[in-house]
């Protein structure tokens, strides 16, 4: 899960499913207390993770 907050309260959760079918997956938003920011910062954080998902250097938890 990432989280971003703004300087006025606002807060974003951002969590992605496991890839369907090599490249299909979904992308789970909350935005709370009036956060209209679209989770810039965690850009970096993201893409680092979904390449070593790739890679198979991560482990997943099994829900």
């Amino acid at each position: 899960m990432l989280y971003d907050r703004d300087a006025q309260g606002g807060e974003l959760f951002h969590v992605y499913t496991e890839p369907f079918e090599g490249r299909f997956f979904f992308e789970i938003i909350q935005r709370k207390n009036g956060y209209a920011g679209y989770g810039a910062a965690n850009v970096a954080v993201r893409l680092a993770a979904m390449a070593k998902s790739r890679s198979g250097r991560i482990r997943h938890a099994k829900l």
